[in-house]
């Protein structure tokens, strides 16, 4: 399979005298001499191109003492060039040399012919660990690393190809993460593999498989695979049952999930970013203009402001191709030299600039950082927009064009863009699918970064960027741009149009742990920020992470008027009820609360002592509910009796353990009279994941976020450890102010009686305006369903799959387009996991 890149270099036919000649080739280093006859007197500068990617810039300029036999009067032509390690993978690559413009340099042959490119392979001895899974959840999974004993090294990245009765199925990289590859063998943790069947070949009852690692082509351990499926008929059955179960509401529920899992289907896992992405791109801009229209932004010019500090030739000029290689093309680039000092790169910068009239190179005589370079840009800029570009990045070729059209359609004065990670190579990885405009996780977390739109003259109106906070000077502009812009004027732009590149250095690398500076002064913005809005807080960086939290400080007066009605239900049970309600007591501090205890028609004699215990403790109420199970209901009756401000509804198999759990959620729904619930991080005994919200439309109507993840994981893109505005979340540990719940009418007891009358509620306070906050600060220990026994049982699965269908009828429009949660997700499983292909025209 061929090398499939982000930045391919076009061919352009030379039309004047060039020409190269290597004497020196056939291993890591090849050497000659070349020369732009029209211009004889100067050293030529050349890109070196290897298989379409940018991998340096050099200069002709070494002494060539044969020069004499030409009669040439510049003798500084030679060159020499050390191909990179990475190419010593025994592959065929293509190496061709250009001028800086991308005329095309033709290489000297002996024979007198001169070539395009210059052809080589650079073996690399090396054995092989590899083993084939075989059927891991619907896809063929295993890994491989090639070993180098003599360099000690254990490497990913090994092509891998598959065949049937002898002929190609597949061919793939294995550079997908296995962290138990890591912990058994020690090797880049960058060497597994998945796949699904292609369509031909899953309609077959058996086959068997084969997997070679190449160049090698030597055989993988597991291989061969025999895999056997359905037949035709059977295939058909299976079909037809999956239709009945929804019209029926039968027991099928679960029998659905396990024919469909048996039918191997087309799937892209968020580790096969690489191969979505290869098949998403070329959908991008069709999809914008379905969804925006398509308007004439021709006139629209944007101004593109790049500060420019020392990065490597081939990276910084891949950057500017991107930019030439927009479809929309009033654009301006403006070069901001924040005074490298390198003679060579201020040199083909003027070079550059020289020759495309659309760029201009502004310099400074000293060096100021990415804040005051970016001023500088700002002060000379021309465009009604403009756009913040990194001197490594990569713009998507349509990106200018996707958000001038969203713009258009819109009348947004700021707008961000999806983005991902792209090595040496053009290799892309780790997508940053973002949500909507989410205010609370941005205090926590600059998730916009890139690619950031923003209206001219917004954007100086809001002061430009602070050089006092470099490192997070551009989370600080974002957050004062949100004190003056409504939340309806900053939109997302759920496309990948932003490639940030990954360097040694660089944050993108690294992880946000790799600038603590930046951490801090991220820190000191969030907290300037909620000054200005008058919002008392203690901000603190989480660890070294470029992420934070916000610690409220409301007078202590505020918090104890509001005070909080805590709804317990409960059904026998008497230990654990107990249990749930002495960790109350010993572990809330400064919050003024009541317990309201919801005995639901309890029949044992320790039920009754519980009871009667229970009511003689100041502070509590016990409410007995003698009717059949309507968790709707018994909320409902229970909040009828609640004398606070704030209602807590808390299931009996939740125990908190420490004392500022209910004092964080109050705080929270305190910081602005908008928010209308907050829920709690919710773990498993076990110290995983049970809750951390609620996504809408995936698995049919919602599921858990994070679900299995260990406690303390940061989750996707931090959506695990940052506090962040959510669709929904669980009533098993959830605030809600008493006056939105009455507002919207409370729970759903009579066609949600049993399940999704919390995300039921949480969709209704959001249509009413108000917001839903998960709070992951605020954790608490859930043993899920001992109190009620399982949903799924015989006798209630008809009753929860009526329930099913009353949600997907009454938000047909609203689960499918959680605005929190991408939309190039999957909504069909496997939360934060699963991708999918959006056509142009879907939702």
């Amino acid at each position: 399979m061929a090398r499939k890149t982000v930045n391919k270099v076009p061919v352009v036919k030379p039309e004047r005298k060039l020409l190269c000649f290597l004497d020196q080739s056939g291993g890591e280093e090849i050497g000659g001499w070349a020369m732009d006859f029209d211009s004889p007197a100067e050293s030529l500068k050349m890109r070196v191109v290897i298989d379409g990617v940018i991998e340096e810039v050099m200069t002709c300029d070494l002494h060539r003492e044969d020069s004499r036999l030409m009669n040439l009067e510049n003798s500084r032509i030679g060159f020499r060039y050390r191909i990179p390690d990475r190419y010593k993978d025994g592959m065929r690559h293509a190496l061709r040399f250009a001028t800086l413009d991308g005329a095309l340099v033709p290489i000297g042959s002996r024979s007198g012919m001169a070539l395009e490119e210059y052809n080589f392979v650079l073996e690399k001895p090396a054995r092989l660990m590899a083993v084939v899974d075989g059927m891991v959840d619907g896809l063929i999974q295993g890994w491989v690393l090639r070993v180098d004993d003599e360099a000690g090294t254990k490497l990913g990245g090994v092509r891998v190809l598959v065949t049937h009765d002898g002929q190609p199925v597949a061919e793939l990289l294995a550079d997908q993460f296995r962290a138990d590859v890591v912990e058994a063998v020690d090797g880049d943790p960058a060497c597994g593999f998945a796949f699904a069947l292609p369509p031909e070949l899953r309609r077959r009852e058996q086959i068997t498989l084969k997997f070679f690692a190449m160049p090698e082509r030597e055989e993988l351990r597991g291989s061969p695979l025999e895999i056997s499926f359905p037949g035709d008929s059977a295939r058909e059955k299976i079909e037809t049952l999956i239709k009945r179960t929804d019209e029926l509401f039968s027991f099928a529920y679960h029998l659905k999930k396990e024919l469909k899992a048996a039918i191997p289907r087309e799937r892209y896992l968020l580790a096969d970013y690489q191969r979505w992405a290869l098949d998403a791109r070329p959908l991008v801009l069709p999809r914008a203009k379905a969804r925006y229209g398509v308007a004439d932004v021709a006139t629209a010019k944007v101004s593109i402001i790049c500060p420019v500090y020392r990065p490597a030739a081939g990276d910084f000029l891949a950057a500017v191709e991107s930019v030439r290689a927009q479809t929309h093309e009033n654009w301006e680039l403006l070069l901001v030299d924040d005074a490298s000092g390198d003679r060579t790169l201020t040199a083909l910068m003027k070079d550059l600039a020289a020759m495309e009239p659309r760029m201009r190179l502004i310099s400074r005589r000293k060096n100021g950082g990415i804040a005051r370079a970016t001023n500088d840009g700002l002060k000379a800029a021309k465009g009604a927009f403009i756009v913040f570009f990194d001197h490594d990045d990569m713009l998507e070729p349509c990106a200018l064009e996707v958000m001038l059209l969203a713009q258009a359609a819109t009348g947004a004065k700021l707008l961000y863009s999806d983005e991902d990670k792209v090595e040496r190579g053009g290799t892309v990885s780790e997508p940053h699918f973002k949500p909507d405009f989410n205010y609370r996780f941005l205090l926590d977390i600059n998730y916009i970064c890139h690619l950031t739109m923003v209206e001219a003259a917004a954007l100086r109106a809001a002061g430009g960027l602070d050089p006092e906070l470099d490192g997070a000077q551009d989370h600080d502009l974002l957050l004062r741009l949100t004190e003056s812009l409504a939340p309806e004027q900053i939109h997302h732009v759920a496309e990948i149009l932003y490639h940030w590149r990954k360097t040694a250095s660089s944050t993108a690398a690294a992880g946000t742990g790799a600038k603590p500076k930046a951490a801090l002064a991220g820190a000191e913005a969030v907290q300037a920020h909620l000054a200005r809005r008058g919002l008392p807080a203690k901000v603190v960086p989480r660890g070294s992470l470029t992420c934070y939290k916000v610690d409220w400080k409301f007078p202590v007066a505020r918090v104890k008027k509001a005070g909080v009605s805590i709804l317990i239900p409960y059904r026998d049970h008497v230990d654990m009820t107990r249990d749930c309600v002495e960790a109350i007591r010993a572990h809330t501090k400064g919050v003024n609360y009541e317990i309201i205890l919801l005995d639901n028609w309890s029949t044992t004699p320790e039920a009754v002592r519980f009871a009667a215990e229970q009511a003689n403790i100041e502070g509590t109420k016990v409410l007995r509910i003698a009717e059949p199970f309507n968790y709707s209901r018994i909320n409902n009756l229970g909040v009828r009796e609640a004398r606070q401000e704030f209602l807590l509804f808390m299931n009996n198999d939740v125990f908190v353990d420490e004392s500022g759990w209910l004092r964080r959620l109050l705080d929270e729904a305190l910081a602005e009279e908008n928010v209308g619930a907050v829920g709690a991080k919710l773990l498993y005994p076990d110290g995983t994941v049970q809750h951390a919200g609620v996504v809408l439309g995936v698995g049919g109507v919602a599921d858990h976020a994070f679900r299995g993840l260990d406690g303390d994981a940061p989750g996707y893109m931090a959506h695990a450890m940052a506090a962040q505005e959510v669709s929904a979340v669980t009533a098993a540990c959830m605030l809600v102010r008493k006056t939105a719940f009455d507002m919207v009418g409370g729970f759903d007891e009579r066609e949600l009686s049993i399940a999704f009358n919390d995300v039921d509620l949480c969709v209704k306070l959001r249509q009413a305006g108000m917001k839903v906050i998960f709070m992951p600060d605020v954790v608490a220990e859930h043993r899920e369903s001992i109190s009620r026994g399982d949903d799924f049982d015989h006798g209630k699965l008809a009753r929860f799959m009526f329930e099913n269908e009353v949600m997907r009828q009454r938000y047909e429009v609203a689960l499918p387009n959680d605005p929190y949660y991408n939309q190039h997700f999957s909504r069909e499983g496997g939360v934060y996991r699963d991708l999918r292909m959006v056509r142009p025209g879907e939702s």
